[in-house]
C-alpha cells in the first residue's frame, strides 16, 4: 500500500467517525424529545412526534451513510452531504436564536464534514 494510498484510508476512517458522530448526536437529541415528553408537557404532541421519528430516521441514515464512506462505497456520500447543508443552514438559525456557541459548533463542524465528502469523493488517477 502506497503513502498516499494510507493518508487516503486514514482521512475516509476519519471522515465516517466525523459521520457516524453526528448520527449518534442526532440520534441523542430525539431520546432527549422522548424523555423530555414524558417529564413535560408537550404543547404540540403531534409536532414532537414528527421531531422524534425524523431524529431517529436521520440519526440511523448518517450512521448507514458512514458505514458505506468507511466501506468505500458511493451510496453514503450524498445523504451525508445534504444532512450537512442542512446542518449548515440550521446553524444561522441557532446564531438567530442567540446560540452563538452552538451556531458556529455546528457550523464549523458541517464545513469540515462537508469538504471531506467532497475530498473522498472527488475522481482519483489511477497511474
Amino acid at each position: 500500500m502506497s503513502e498516499l494510498q494510507k493518508i487516503t484510508s486514514k482521512f475516509r476512517l476519519a471522515t465516517s467517525g466525523l459521520i457516524s458522530f453526528e448520527g449518534i448526536l442526532v440520534l441523542s437529541g430525539g431520546a432527549f424529545l422522548i424523555v423530555e415528553s414524558f417529564i413535560s408537557k408537550a404543547k404540540n404532541p403531534d409536532a414532537l412526534l414528527v421531531e422524534i421519528l425524523f431524529a431517529i430516521l436521520a440519526g440511523l441514515g448518517l450512521l448507514f451513510a458512514a458505514l458505506g464512506i468507511k466501506r468505500k462505497k458511493r451510496y453514503g456520500y450524498s445523504p451525508a452531504l445534504l444532512a450537512n447543508f442542512i446542518a449548515f443552514a440550521v446553524s444561522f438559525y441557532l446564531r438567530d436564536a442567540d446560540r452563538i456557541l452552538l451556531a458556529n459548533l455546528l457550523a464549523l463542524i458541517s464545513t469540515v464534514a462537508v469538504v471531506s465528502i467532497i475530498l473522498l469523493s472527488r475522481p482519483t488517477s489511477t497511474s
